[in-house]
């Protein structure tokens, strides 16, 4: 029996076109077994199955897959780690102490965070208890400055001073007021030429009597109780 060739060419297409579409569905399920794995089931914790009523087809004019959707499990980022404060000897008594001092604008933490430094292998601490007191009449001074200049005290470098840790900090001198809980250094936002001069304005005042030191970026305070004044710039 002759076949016209049109005939002949149709038939090939077809089974062709439905060669194709057999490895499709193929491929599909391989990709779906892969990423399905052993036990695997979705963030609500349903097993997933393969769609049932997914068909494939062919036709002389396309051929096309339908591939199942696959939820993939999510995964979450370890969170960068919080960097630890150095906890200090007996913080907690000392933070209730400047508490109990009521002073304006300088907060226990801004005051204690300096006695954290540390240089190579010493570390400073927070003073004696007998030397609380000593740091009251410089606090209220360096509360005040901030009260009449009325701007932001961005920080105090320096506070209490261990002898040992004093020795090792560059430009100190033995016997510094810092030793002796009577001194801070401290950065206003402004310029430290400002702070200097207020602070030389509530000496003359007599709102207190102590050394006042100017340097490019901080001054230093201290109530030794008689008047000293310099600067380093």
């Amino acid at each position: 029996m002759n076949v016209p060739r049109s005939v002949l060419q149709r038939r090939q297409f077809i089974r062709a076109s439905s060669t194709l579409a057999l490895g499709a569905a193929a491929a599909a399920l391989a990709t779906y077994r892969l990423f399905r794995g052993p036990g695997h089931s979705t963030s609500a914790g349903t097993s997933l199955a393969f769609p049932k009523d997914t068909s494939y087809s062919a036709s002389s004019e396309s051929t096309e897959a339908i591939l199942p959707e696959v939820a993939l499990p999510e995964v979450a980022l370890p969170e960068s780690p919080t960097p630890q404060l150095r906890l200090l000897e007996n913080e907690d008594h000392y933070t209730q102490f400047l508490q109990s001092l009521k002073l304006r604008h300088l907060s226990p933490r801004e005051i204690i965070d300096p006695h954290r430094g540390v240089i190579g292998e010493v570390g400073n601490c927070l003073p004696p208890l007998h030397l609380w007191e000593n740091v009251t009449p410089t606090l209220r001074v360096a509360d005040e400055i901030r009260e009449r200049l009325k701007v932001p005290l961005c920080e105090i470098t320096s506070c209490y001073r261990s002898p040992s840790y004093n020795a090792i900090v560059p430009g100190s001198v033995a016997g510094s007021y810092h030793t002796r809980n009577q001194a801070l250094d401290l950065v206003y936002l402004c310029p430290p030429l400002k702070a200097f001069r207020m602070a030389l304005q509530l000496r003359e005042e007599g709102f207190f009597r102590g050394g006042v030191g100017l340097y490019p970026t901080f001054i230093h305070l201290d109530t030794r109780g008689h008047a000293a004044t310099w600067r380093r710039i």
